[in-house]
């Protein structure tokens, strides 16, 4: 008489023989998958690198004694240019002498008076001043208004009704 527990080994020893058998006969057809090349997305080039500006190099060592400000060009176009984009917030007048302020456009403040080099104060008719440099060159500005002034009876007080504290 067969035990139910002599069973289970008796089947785990078929099943490890079946697939013993079927590997045996199956490992020469096995074949890999094609390759695929991965979708990958279109590259542009770098740009090159930036030439070195040599004569900046020359003309300011970074460690010298003597180092000095790179010339960047004409100051009197960049004077020129900085006063055509300043605000004239006022002209002071005082006898003969006369004082144009000015806003720069970064928001400190310049004053020019008829003196001063190379832009001096030329004229002033109330709602333009012409400025006039060294080398003859004119740039006008008009006056811009600034904020109002107060009202002439003080600030106003709220209205209270009658019989109202």
């Amino acid at each position: 008489m067969i035990r139910p527990w002599h069973l289970g080994p008796l089947l785990a020893t078929a099943a490890l023989a079946g697939s013993a058998y079927w590997w045996h006969t199956q490992k020469d057809a096995w074949t890999p998958p094609p390759a695929r090349l991965p979708d990958l997305p279109k590259v542009e080039a770098m740009p090159g690198p930036m030439p070195a500006i040599a004569k900046q190099a020359l003309e300011r060592p970074l460690l010298w004694s003597s180092r000095r400000l790179a010339e960047t060009g004409d100051k009197k176009s960049g004077m020129a240019q900085e006063l055509a984009q300043a605000r004239l917030m006022a002209v002071l007048e005082s006898g003969k002498e006369r004082v144009a302020v000015l806003q720069r456009k970064e928001g400190g403040t310049m004053k020019i008076t008829a003196e001063t080099k190379p832009w001096r104060l030329e004229s002033f008719d109330g709602r333009k001043a012409v400025f006039l440099s060294a080398d003859e060159q004119r740039v006008e500005r008009p006056l811009e208004p600034g904020n109002p002034p107060p009202a002439p009876g003080g600030p106003a007080r709220p209205r209270t009704l009658p019989g109202t504290p």
